[in-house]
């Protein structure tokens, strides 16, 4: 098949469309590289022009490159909002997109309208009110108004379904007909080096800087404080990103533990990168969340939303640190077998020819 990857969320697509690749499909990605990640992609919406100028670039790129976004068999779509504009008729490019190839599928990733309004609704615990505080800094964000709602929907009911990565995702859908079954993140793990995680003088703790509020990293900034001053000689405590995902990695790859999203009740892609890599991974792991997967149970130890629960996690660890280079072969056999990218991309191969 013929396959449009449209949009990147920290190469997301780029590890689905190697995996679909090896299974003998031709597919590209289309998209701006998920800004300062910079992932590469196939059709690029980038604009080399600087300041105003580039941003209006960067909008009508999909527009201009309309001949390279026809003709496919399948075309998936990142989110519903990517390249959404409010005050352009992106609505009709949606529309043409559509009727130039023949199917069009979209993911439940990122925050969405249906997020907004049913998981705020229905997760015990989420990013809502820490991303208008913190990331924001406002009381009302445009995913949470009707106009937005609208639109999510109608885009819905034109495309062939919605396929969620996470049960965040699922449950901002549930009962809605187009929602199909969760697929997990893909991940390349052969392009993930596995070293084995050794402890030195100190533990390494690490948790990515990205969006400060949907992360929840004023949890994380709390308990570390606290580590800090209890534990100076045994913890090594770092909170940094906001860089090119080649850089991120290679600072991911000296730590021992790394802190994905306090506020998830699954596992991002940053996690799952970390559990390739071999690192013990703190996170979202509810059981809620292991059974969308279809798994049983993870090496990935689940965190609540507090500061209180990193603290009594990472204790737990300095009390069993000969354990963790076990932990991390498991989180490496958790990642391929869970989040191979072939075999998620046969996954969403099957999904795709059956609806």
């Amino acid at each position: 098949m013929k396959i449009l990857l449209l949009g990147e969320y920290s190469s997301l697509h780029k590890n689905l469309k190697e995996g679909l690749q090896e299974l003998g499909h031709d597919a590209v990605v289309a998209g701006s590289g998920d800004g300062f990640k910079k992932v590469p992609v196939d059709i690029d919406f980038n604009s080399s022009l600087p300041g105003i100028f580039g941003k209006v670039g960067r909008r009508l790129k999909p527009i201009l490159s309309s001949d390279q976004l026809k003709g496919y068999d399948i075309v998936q779509l990142i989110n519903p909002f990517y390249l959404y504009y409010r005050f352009l008729p992106m609505s009709y490019f949606f529309d043409w997109l559509i009727r130039n190839n023949e199917k069009f599928f979209m993911l439940g990733a990122g925050d969405d309208a249906y997020f907004w309004k049913h998981g705020r609704r229905i997760l015990p615990y989420g990013p809502f009110d820490d991303f208008l505080k913190y990331d924001l800094k406002s009381d009302r964000y445009y995913m949470d108004t009707e106009w937005a709602y609208r639109f999510n929907k109608s885009l819905l009911e034109k495309s062939c379904g919605i396929i969620p990565i996470m049960y965040e995702y699922e449950v901002g859908y549930r009962g809605e007909s187009k929602r199909l079954d969760t697929i997990p993140i893909p991940i390349n793990t052969r392009k993930v080096e596995y070293r084995e995680n050794r402890v030195g003088n100190k533990l390494i703790v690490f948790h990515g800087l990205n969006r400060y509020g949907f992360k929840g990293t004023r949890h994380v900034e709390e308990a570390f404080d606290y580590l800090a001053k209890k534990y100076p000689n045994d913890l090594e405590l770092v909170i940094d990103g906001k860089m090119p995902l080649d850089r991120y990695l290679e600072l991911m790859r000296r730590t021992n533990v790394v802190i994905d999203q306090m506020y998830a009740h699954s596992l991002g892609l940053n996690g799952i990168y970390a559990m390739a890599m071999g690192k013990v991974v703190m996170g979202g792991a509810e059981p809620l969340s292991l059974k969308s997967l279809g798994v049983e149970k993870t090496p990935v130890i689940n965190l609540l939303p507090s500061a209180k629960s990193v603290i009594v996690e990472i204790e737990n660890l300095l009390d069993m640190r000969s354990s963790i280079k076990d932990l991390g072969l498991e989180s490496r056999r958790f990642a391929e077998l869970v989040h191979g990218h072939v075999r998620v991309a046969q996954k969403y191969v099957d999904t795709w020819l059956n609806n």
